[in-house]
């Protein structure tokens, strides 16, 4: 079922199809939108709800507490983070606003890094939209009849962006755990779990032993993974600790509801990708010529299976991101 288009200054941009994953969990699965958004998996239970991720702007955030409202009258007891990136916690602020008692709830790893990192990349937003904006603006004025549509479109949503950037009051993490922290509630189990290193030095996985479902954020996603901030040679193990778990259902951070064969595909690029980095790199080839070779060598196997977005996230220029990033830390 599709829930609904926000209705604020991003009009049209926060879309997002909620699924039933088990009793009493869903996941409003976030299509593709101008600024990114997350993926939000929503727990109820009997006394409250958690939900998971917050999007990359409040209005998002409202779009997904209006359709929980239609789902229970319970309160959301609990916001989980699952990592720093900002498309995970920027609608942070809606959830006290609409729901008083709410706490937000990452790891401490999380936690310093929103301190330290995240808010300097809010001031970097404000910073850097004007110049996307005026791009934008430009490049409607060169467009043929044909183009203007998605450029208005796309300019409409970038000045409506930096107009929420600008008013954000981030809402950091009330309650900060180290490795693991389980609730029990009377009907279910919730642990989240701090597994290692991967998307980023603090990645949260939430998993529900008796559903068998674990949620991911980015360590898992369905399209190629955005390393930046990664540890792509952490990454395999941490997703083998994860392959431990007793589940059936993966609810990633973007795209929709996996199961274990997707690990199993996801793993495996990780994998090759780091390895043919390693191999390339050791043998004393240029950062392009390692970009064109493992390119080359990946192909086959993967750039069909991680094309499932390619318009919105293309498979090589994901993978030319992974390889350079790989590259500088093995060289």
């Amino acid at each position: 079922m599709d829930c609904c288009a926000d209705e604020g200054p991003a009009r049209g941009d926060a879309r997002f199809d909620i699924k039933k994953v088990a009793d009493g969990v869903h996941v409003a699965v976030a299509a593709p939108a101008y600024k990114v958004n997350s993926n939000t998996a929503i727990i109820e239970s009997d006394d409250g709800v958690m939900v998971v991720d917050t999007h990359s702007k409040p209005s998002a955030a409202r779009v997904v507490i209006a359709h929980l409202r239609e789902l229970t009258s319970k309160p959301v007891r609990y916001v989980v983070n699952t990592h720093f990136h900002w498309d995970h916690w920027h609608g942070n602020e809606a959830y006290p606003a609409a729901y008083p008692d709410a706490e937000i709830v990452s790891n401490q790893i999380t936690r310093e890094a929103m301190v330290k990192k995240g808010l300097k990349r809010i001031a970097d937003h404000v910073r850097n939209m004007p110049a996307e904006i005026a791009r934008l603006r430009a490049d409607l004025a060169a467009a043929t009849p044909a183009q203007r549509a998605t450029l208005e479109r796309d300019l409409r949503l970038a000045e409506g962006y930096l107009a929420e950037v600008k008013a954000l009051t981030p809402a950091l993490p009330t309650i900060a755990f180290e490795r693991t922290m389980k609730l029990y509630r009377r009907d279910r189990e919730i642990q989240l779990l701090h597994l290692g290193r991967a998307h980023t030095e603090g990645d949260v996985f939430v998993y529900l032993p008796k559903e068998k479902v674990v949620i991911t954020g980015d360590a898992v996603i369905g399209w190629t993974p955005y390393m930046g901030d990664g540890y792509p040679e952490d990454w395999v193990a941490t997703l083998d600790r994860l392959a431990e778990l007793d589940f059936t259902h993966l609810v990633m951070g973007h795209g929709h509801v996996a199961g274990r064969d997707w690990l199993r595909t996801f793993r495996g690029y990780v994998h090759d990708m780091v390895e043919a980095v390693r191999r390339e790199a050791a043998a004393g080839a240029t950062l392009d010529e390692v970009k064109q070779r493992v390119t080359t060598a990946l192909a086959p196997t993967y750039e069909k299976a991680f094309s499932a977005y390619d318009e919105y996230r293309p498979w090589r220029a994901g993978l030319a991101g992974n390889v350079e990033r790989t590259f500088a830390m093995v060289s």
